[in-house]
């Protein structure tokens, strides 16, 4: 990021901005990060069923909706009181945890594909998208310690990561079944991830481009069906890295991975 080699962390600049970002801690206490992933399912279920009305839909600025831009404002909001409530299910550790998530993803799916046109088949044809929600969420649930006194082993991790394989290849055949090469293409991108992450010596770097690109992938394989998309993701990932960046010293969102594999064994 430019700004961190402009604007160093303990130069005066610094400090003003610091003092100016800090006027969005109200915003950030929202966890506007979790939008990235439920505009993405919002999205998902309108995409499914314009799909089954065009298959070769791209690029349509004509598919914002009023509809869709109310789900788009109301639901982040839900999810941030939802999310509050039941903070068990971040870690997504158990049976349970897992469905609840999907029956969450599938809750969103179909607010976004609009009960009034929902069918069965868009249901069938939701089910990849759903899956690949509940991946995201194990993903995100992995937890990564930079503390030396807690070292992660792969054992501990391997369960999830295996489960976030499974899920992953079902969206990407269960979307060349129902040949939809929006989920079919994005899970089988994102495969190799998990893949590395599992039989590659374990590291956090592994783990973190996991969490990036699970989010990442989808999202611009939506906004190419959905331009307008990215003017919500690009100016919220811009302003959550200047955001931390000032009040924390560190950018995030991020690209970059940690190269350092001490703390893991």
């Amino acid at each position: 990021m430019l700004v961190e080699k402009y604007i160093p962390q303990g130069t005066q600049g610094y400090q003003s901005l610091s003092r100016l970002f800090s006027n969005f801690d109200k915003l950030f206490s929202f966890s506007p990060l979790r939008w990235f992933g439920v505009w993405a399912i919002l999205i998902a279920g309108d995409n499914v069923v314009s799909h089954l009305s065009d298959r070769w839909m791209y690029w349509s600025w004509n598919s914002l909706s009023i509809y869709l831009i109310i789900a788009l404002i109301i639901f982040p909001y839900l999810d941030y009181l939802l999310n509050s409530k039941y903070e068990d299910l971040k870690q997504v550790n158990s049976v349970s945890a897992v469905g609840k998530i999907f029956l969450y993803g599938f809750c969103l799916f179909i607010v976004g594909a609009n009960p009034l046109y929902l069918s069965l088949e868009a249901l069938y044809f939701g089910l990849p998208y759903i899956l690949f929600f509940l991946v995201g969420h194990i993903t995100w649930g992995i937890s990564i310690n930079n503390d030396n006194s807690n070292k992660l082993l792969k054992k501990e991790i391997a369960p999830n990561l295996c489960l976030i394989i499974l899920a992953s290849l079902a969206a990407s055949i269960l979307g060349y079944i129902n040949d939809d090469p929006m989920i079919s293409t994005a899970a089988a991108v994102f495969l190799p991830f998990p893949l590395v992450a599992l039989f590659f010596p374990i590291a956090i770097r592994h783990l973190q481009r996991c969490r990036i690109y699970v989010v990442f992938i989808p999202t611009m394989f939506l906004s190419m069906r959905y331009p307008w998309l990215l003017g919500l993701l690009c100016p919220l990932f811009i302003l959550s890295r200047h955001y931390y960046y000032f009040t924390t010293g560190k950018p995030h969102p991020t690209f970059k991975v940690d190269h350092s594999d001490e703390q893991l064994v």
